[in-house]
């Protein structure tokens, strides 16, 4: 077993030290009060479904899917559980099961509660980030466990993506467990740079945990939402800025405009937003309007999806999802890249049917964007 202690890199998540000045960004404004029912076919160029074998070794909790990986050869889903069930799932790409990978358990090579995974796809080597203890596990995908890294206890790592031989991991890592960080690590888990990085409170309620994500020419990240003002006073900026990284810096891509920048007139916070994303023409954001920022009004709280269409200037603001008017799907959908591929993304649909004994493994659908 490998320790390491690593350092943070990435200089530039303080607003006020990028090259470039906020004012000089794309401004994208957002609509909180419209509820569009954008269908799919306007964004889509192809979707595929794929339905994954249900049997007593692959049952899929939909609700705890946090990551899914799809390879030339292969679907890899990670399930979070905080009731101690999480797992990894290996399916072909015509849905048929092939393995799990890893077991449950405190010893080396067993994971608690994952948090997250990531996928060397060149050497067919997952990493996934287990917790408590804090660790990074990397396993061969036939299963076979190769080693481990432990953390510091205060460290949770939130995202992870394996690029160019480099794996970058985002994670909360102060003893108050209230800020977050960038870091990159080479292939042995040492760290390849290092550097500053602001500091700033951020949100538990990840609704998906995708803040590092590239295309073929792209990293991009968004660094998550801060506490609602009951929790952190002090805090009055919205998180509103994509950041592309760019020769170990946070370069600014764009920015979201909010009415009264997301505020109301008392000063409280009416939007917590989750992510953004983009492909290369579209731009993806998922946040929670929140009428009234204290604890007893979060169950009320509306999730939305934003897309807005970079080639023909229209934003389109969606009160729980897309409209899949191609396969018929009556509920509303909402979608997540592939952290490795932001053209492509992905939603998951169970269907029962009424002689179903037992509920299925959702089926996957998966979309191409248009360009």
């Amino acid at each position: 077993m490998k320790t390491y202690f690593y350092v943070p890199i990435i200089v530039l998540l303080l607003y006020s030290c990028s090259e470039t000045k906020q004012s000089d960004l794309v401004e994208i404004p957002v609509n909180t009060a419209m509820d569009h029912s954008l269908p799919l076919s306007e964004i889509a160029d192809e979707i595929t479904a794929i339905e994954l074998e249900t049997t007593d070794e692959s049952l899929i909790n939909p609700g705890e899917l946090v990551r899914i990986i799809i390879t030339e050869n292969y679907i890899i889903t990670v399930e979070f559980s905080l009731a101690g069930f999480s797992q990894v799932l290996v399916f072909n790409r015509d849905g048929k099961f092939i393995r799990s990978v890893g077991a449950r358990g405190q010893g080396p090579g067993e994971f608690n509660i994952i948090i997250n995974a990531a996928f060397d796809d060149k050497n067919n080597r997952l990493f996934i980030f287990s917790w408590p203890p804090s660790k990074i596990i990397r396993y061969q995908l036939d299963g076979k466990f190769l080693e481990e890294s432990r953390l510091d206890s205060s460290w949770i790592i939130w995202d992870l993506n394996y690029i160019n031989n480099e794996l970058f991991i985002h994670c909360k890592f102060d003893a108050d467990k209230t800020k977050t960080a960038l870091y990159r690590l080479n292939d042995d888990f040492m760290v390849a740079d290092s550097g500053i990085i602001n500091e700033r409170y951020y949100s538990s309620e990840y609704n998906s945990l995708n803040f590092i994500v590239k295309n073929n020419t792209s990293v991009y990240y968004y660094s998550p939402e801060v506490y609602p003002k009951w929790l952190a006073p002090e805090e009055k900026v919205l998180r509103d800025t994509l950041y592309r990284l760019a020769d170990n810096q946070l370069v600014p891509e764009l920015k979201l405009k909010f009415g009264n920048d997301g505020f109301d007139k008392s000063g409280d916070k009416i939007v917590d937003l989750y992510n953004i994303y983009r492909s290369s023409r579209y731009v993806f954001v998922l946040y929670r309007k929140n009428p009234n920022n204290t604890q007893s009004n979060l169950e009320i709280r509306k999730m939305y999806n934003f897309c807005y269409d970079t080639k023909t200037g229209k934003g389109y603001n969606m009160q729980d999802g897309f409209t899949d008017d191609i396969n018929g799907i009556e509920k509303r959908v909402s979608i997540h890249p592939l952290h490795t591929d932001s053209e492509i993304f992905y939603y998951w649909y169970t269907h029962i049917k009424p002689d179903d004994s037992e509920e299925p493994n959702p089926t996957l659908y998966i979309i191409k964007l248009k360009k």
